[in-house]
C-alpha cells in the first residue's frame, strides 16, 4: 500500500509540474522573444522609439478608458482594417488588449502582415491600469 501511495504523490507532483509549465510556457517564451513587454518595457518602447499603440479591443471597451494616442482597431476587424488605421510598419507596434490574450493572436495577424517590430503588453489595459498609469475616457 506504501508503494502504491508514493506512487500517486509522485504522478500528482508530475502533473502538477507538467500543468504548471504548460501554463507558464507562453509567458515565458513571449518574454524570451521578446513580444511580451511589461508596462514599465512598454513606456520606455514608446519613448524611447516612439512606438505606436494598436488598442484591439472592442469599441465598448475601448471607449470604457484607453492610453492616449492609442489607435483602435477591433480584433475582428484587424485583417481588415489595417491599412485604415494608419499603422506604420516601420515603427514599433504595441498590441493592447484587455488582458493580455487577444493580443496574441493580433501578433500573428500582424507579422504575417508584413509588421516586422510587433509586441503585446503583458497583461494589456489591467495591467496598465494597475501601474496607475493615465487612461482617457470616452462617453
Amino acid at each position: 500500500m506504501d508503494f502504491l501511495t508514493n506512487t500517486n504523490n509522485l504522478l500528482l507532483l508530475a502533473t502538477l509540474i507538467t500543468s504548471g509549465l504548460a501554463l507558464a510556457l507562453p509567458q515565458i517564451m513571449g518574454r524570451l522573444n521578446k513580444q511580451l513587454l511589461s508596462v514599465h518595457e512598454s513606456v520606455q518602447l514608446i519613448n524611447q522609439r516612439q512606438a505606436q499603440i494598436l488598442d484591439i479591443r472592442t469599441a465598448e471597451e475601448y471607449k470604457a478608458g484607453h492610453i492616449a494616442n492609442s489607435k483602435h482597431l477591433p480584433l475582428s476587424e484587424l485583417d481588415s482594417g489595417l491599412k485604415q488605421a494608419k499603422i506604420d510598419s516601420n515603427k514599433p507596434i504595441i498590441l493592447v488588449c484587455l488582458s493580455g490574450n487577444r493580443a496574441n493572436t493580433a501578433l500573428a495577424k500582424l507579422k504575417k502582415a508584413g509588421c516586422k517590430d510587433v509586441v503585446c503588453m503583458e497583461g494589456g489595459i489591467s495591467a496598465w491600469n494597475q501601474a496607475g498609469m493615465p487612461l482617457i475616457k470616452q462617453k
